[in-house]
């Protein structure tokens, strides 16, 4: 069984984000017009969308802890791009931490310098 990767506001230091499911789908059927953002059962959103990546990103977000999810299944690339664009979109100052399931050991994820420092920021 494998892990995943979770990602979400810096609590610590501000708290966690505000923005609803409403505003998440927005952001990404804006940039991805063909994605599916499946409705909030159980307080999560259930996204894919073709970014471009080799595979699609397949992703969630948990409405209820403000958290995005991501299976370790190769690349993060994908997930991670959408990720990226919704938070630029929908908190672009919020500073941005990251860890997977099995150890909560946060580490920082800086949006403020683009894309490709934001991928790089992730494990490979």
């Amino acid at each position: 069984m494998g892990s995943s990767f979770n990602i979400s506001a810096d609590r610590e230091h501000v708290g966690p984000w505000t923005f609803t499911a409403e505003q998440v789908q927005a952001s990404v059927l804006g940039h991805w017009p063909q994605a599916t953002v499946s409705g909030a059962f159980e307080n999560f959103l259930e996204i894919v969308a073709d970014v471009g990546a080799a595979r699609p990103a397949e992703l969630s977000y948990n409405l209820r802890h403000a958290v995005f999810s991501f299976e370790d299944r190769g690349s993060p690339v994908a997930p991670l791009t959408v990720v990226h664009q919704v938070l630029h979109d929908l908190a672009p100052t919020v500073p941005v931490v990251w860890w997977i399931d099995y150890d909560v050991d946060l580490q920082p994820l800086d949006l403020t310098r683009g894309l490709d420092a934001f991928i790089a920021g992730f494990p490979a």
